[in-house]
């Protein structure tokens, strides 16, 4: 269809107003101050595209009305902007400020494929993406892997939220960005932790430090050597410096032994 059909619009100053608007242009509505634009725009074509979108996805519309007109016709999924200040978190963005990524969330939950948790196996939706008569019966929390009959949960919204645990990326936390510390300037490679490598440990602590490195490194089975400059340092050794135990970049290389329980004991948070 080229052109949005309007047949008797009568909501608000709109007095059965018949009107047909083409697609893909540019289109302004002028006219007087309350004539009925934004009424026409927003309360009338803007939320029947919302209505009739969140019907196709087999949605419960009862909380967007139909406006008071007798038919649109040619109407596509719609998003409505409106000239004000908006949230300067990271988390807002043009998407959540407007109806789109809520649009997109709604069709991804609906149609998206998963792998299996048990087999590893893609898992397609559970209707035919072509046929609405199938829409009600995927309405049910599970359904069973094709290929090894585990139980699948459906995709809900928030598995494509980055506001969400379950969608968030695990690396930045949906923030889109991630702070880390520049190890480069907070040790001088070239340097030997004995010979003051760690910029941030004054002398006093120097000496602590080591003995809790040399007691954690014991531990593990292996000997943390002071007087080596860092770069030389061997890899376990170099992220127990920079990381401590407990972190994820040291337990790699002993996934099965607990750390230690006291600093005496070698309980090193890393620099």
């Amino acid at each position: 269809m080229e052109w949005i059909t309007v047949t008797g619009a009568r909501l608000h100053n709109l007095k059965n107003v018949t009107l047909a608007v083409p697609k893909r242009k540019l289109v302004v509505l002028t006219g007087l101050s309350g004539s009925g634009k934004s009424t026409l725009a927003f309360d009338t074509l803007h939320r029947e595209g919302q209505r009739q979108y969140m019907e196709s996805l087999g949605i419960v519309t009862a909380f967007v009305s139909k406006p008071a007109v007798d038919s649109i016709t040619g109407l596509s999924p719609s998003i409505s902007i409106d000239q004000h200040l908006t949230n300067r978190s990271p988390r807002s963005t043009v998407g959540t400020a407007t109806e789109v990524f809520t649009y997109l969330r709604l069709l991804w939950a609906r149609i998206g494929h998963r792998p299996c948790p048990a087999c590893g196996a893609d898992v397609p939706p559970a209707y035919d993406v072509a046929s609405e008569d199938d829409w009600d019966e995927a309405a049910v929390d599970a359904l069973p892997c094709p290929h090894c009959g585990a139980a699948v949960p459906n995709l809900v919204m928030g598995d494509f939220s980055f506001n969400k645990p379950a969608g968030a990326c695990p690396t930045c936390t949906g923030i889109g960005t991630v702070h880390r510390a520049n190890a480069g300037r907070l040790v001088d490679e070239e340097r030997s932790v004995e010979g003051g490598a760690v910029l941030g440990w004054p002398p006093a602590l120097v000496a602590h430090n080591i003995r809790v490195l040399r007691a954690a490194a014991g531990h593990y089975g292996f000997a943390f050597a002071p007087g080596t400059p860092v770069k030389a340092l061997a890899p376990a050794a170099r992220d127990l410096l920079l990381h401590g135990v407990g972190s994820a970049e040291f337990d790699r290389y002993f996934p099965d032994t607990p750390p230690p329980a006291t600093a005496a004991k070698g309980r090193f948070e890393g620099y």
